[in-house]
C-alpha cells in the first residue's frame, strides 16, 4: 500500500465517506450502469444517462462494449449479453485506461439495483485488486441524500494494472456439474422466484433452475430505500437457505451479473462465494445439462 493509497471501510461505502474523499489523487469513481428489460434481457449501456449526470470525478466503466468479451454474444439474440469473462490482458488494458492501478481505491456505482456495480466489484476482486468497494444505496441515494452531482466529463491518465487472477472466485461449468449432488456446496440461484420455477418468460431456449439450487433473489438482499441489508439480516437470509461459511457457495443467475449482487451481499455477511461466471446462458446451451422446473 503506498501512501496515496485511500484505505476502505469494506466492501461498501456511503455516499457520506465517498463525498468526504471526492478528489482525493488515489481514488477511482467509476459508473458501471447497463439499463436492462428483465424480460427480454436485452441491454444497453448506460453511458448517454451518465453524460447527463453522475458524481464528480467518476468516469463510465462500460461493462458490455469494454469489460466482456463480446465472443460469448455469440448465437444470442441481438441485444441480449452473455458478459463473458474477459481475458486478464484485455481486463487490465481497459481498466487501465480509467487510471486504475495498483494503488488505487475503487468506488463502484449505477443507477439501477446494484448490480452491475456488484458486478465489476467482483471483476476487479477475481482480478486480484481488493481495494474495491460499491456505493451502497447507488446513484438513487446519493442524489435522494442531496450530494454534489455534475455533467463535466473527468479526464484520467492511464494507469498500470496488472491482473492476478484468483480462481477461488470462480467457478465453471465442470466444477457445477462436478458439485450436483455434493452436500458440501451450496449452488444459488440469484433470479427472481419465477425464473427460478422455469415460469417466466426469458431468452433462454431452455427453462429451469440447475437441479438442488436454492433461491436467493438479488432483490431480497436489499431494503425497500436500496440500501443492502445489514450483515446480521444477510446471514440469516443466506442461512435459511442453506448458504453457510462452512460450504463452499456458488452463486449463479442469467449471465453472471444478478449472480454478483448476492456474492456481494455474502461477502457483506462474512461468507466468501463463487461466482459461476457462465450461468444459465452457457448451462442450458448444453442440451445434456439438467435442469429442474417447479
Amino acid at each position: 500500500m503506498t501512501s496515496s493509497t485511500l484505505p476502505l471501510p469494506g466492501h461498501l461505502v456511503d455516499g457520506a465517506w465517498l463525498q468526504q474523499h471526492l478528489g482525493h489523487d488515489g481514488l477511482r469513481i467509476l459508473d458501471a450502469t447497463v439499463l436492462l428489460d428483465p424480460t427480454s434481457w436485452e441491454a444497453n449501456s448506460g453511458r448517454s444517462a451518465f453524460d447527463a449526470s453522475h458524481v464528480p470525478g467518476a468516469t463510465f466503466a462500460d461493462l458490455i462494449a469494454e469489460l466482456s468479451d463480446p465472443a460469448g454474444d455469440v448465437g444470442l439474440e441481438p441485444g441480449v449479453h452473455a458478459y463473458k469473462l474477459p481475458t486478464p490482458e484485455a481486463f487490465a488494458a481497459a481498466i487501465s485506461e480509467h487510471g486504475v492501478g495498483e494503488a488505487s481505491t475503487v468506488v463502484v456505482y449505477d443507477t439501477s439495483a446494484g448490480m452491475w456495480a456488484a458486478r465489476l466489484w467482483w471483476l476487479l476482486r477475481y482480478f486480484g485488486h481488493e481495494q474495491v468497494a460499491v456505493l451502497d444505496g447507488g446513484w438513487d441515494r446519493w442524489v435522494r441524500e442531496g450530494r454534489p452531482v455534475t455533467s463535466e466529463r473527468t479526464t484520467v491518465a492511464p494507469a498500470t494494472f496488472t491482473a492476478r487472477v484468483r480462481p477461488e472466485l470462480l467457478a465453471t461449468k465442470a466444477e457445477v456439474e462436478s458439485s450436483l449432488g455434493d452436500e458440501a456446496t451450496v449452488l444459488v440461484n440469484a433470479l427472481w422466484p419465477e425464473s427460478f420455477r422455469g415460469e417466466a418468460v426469458t431468452p433462454l431456449p431452455r427453462p429451469g433452475r440447475i437441479p438442488g439450487s436454492v433461491n436467493v433473489p438479488f432483490t431480497t438482499t436489499v431494503d425497500e430505500t436500496g440500501d443492502l441489508r445489514s450483515p446480521d439480516e444477510l446471514r440469516a437470509l443466506f442461512a435459511e437457505a442453506g448458504a453457510t461459511p462452512d460450504k463452499r457457495v456458488v452463486a449463479y443467475c442469467g449471465g453472471g451479473i444478478a449472480a454478483a449482487a448476492d456474492v456481494l451481499a455474502l461477502a457483506a455477511a462474512g461468507v466468501d462465494a463463487a461466482l459461476y461466471d457462465g450461468s444459465l446462458v452457457e448451462w442450458v446451451a448444453d442440451p445434456d445439462a439438467p435442469l429442474e422446473v417447479g
